[in-house]
């Protein structure tokens, strides 16, 4: 089994970061079926980090591309929640190291998301266009 977590820098002992489409990295940790335990783990940047729009379902497509079969993070917007339900990929939601996330995890400890916490949205690249005043010059004073 493979599970795949938002963090910061990457490996067991860094922190969750708190969104999953566009934390820097993922750190990808294979578990020991068996014996219930860590066998290994890499880090993959995460190249949704500095999308300009669409960061959560190309954060999640890299995900489906690591075969994962669990998400862990701080919180999952809709559109990569989207993806990765449709992928039936299970997302979690933890906080502190990842280790110790994925220990809770094996041991059944953590909450499941299912519904996203954030409305759909499109992305940070939008940006209010009218400017102040509308698009009119301001030129001080009263009317």
């Amino acid at each position: 089994m493979k599970i795949a977590i938002s963090t910061s820098k990457g490996g067991l002992d860094d922190t969750i970061a708190p969104v999953f489409g566009r934390c820097p990295t993922f750190t990808l940790v294979s578990v020991d079926e068996k014996s219930k335990s860590i066998a290994d783990s890499e880090i993959l940047p995460n190249p949704a980090a500095r999308a300009g729009g669409g960061a959560g379902p190309l954060a999640a497509q890299t995900i489906l591309d690591t075969d994962s079969t669990s998400v862990i993070t701080g919180n999952c917007g809709p559109n990569a929640m989207a993806v990765l339900m449709q992928a039936n990929i299970s997302i979690y939601s933890a906080s502190g190291t990842v280790k110790k996330a994925v220990e809770d995890f094996l041991a059944g400890k953590l909450s499941p998301i299912d519904a996203p916490s954030t409305p759909p949205h499109f992305g940070m690249g939008r940006r209010f266009r009218g400017g102040f005043g509308g698009g009119r010059r301001f030129r001080g004073g009263g009317p």
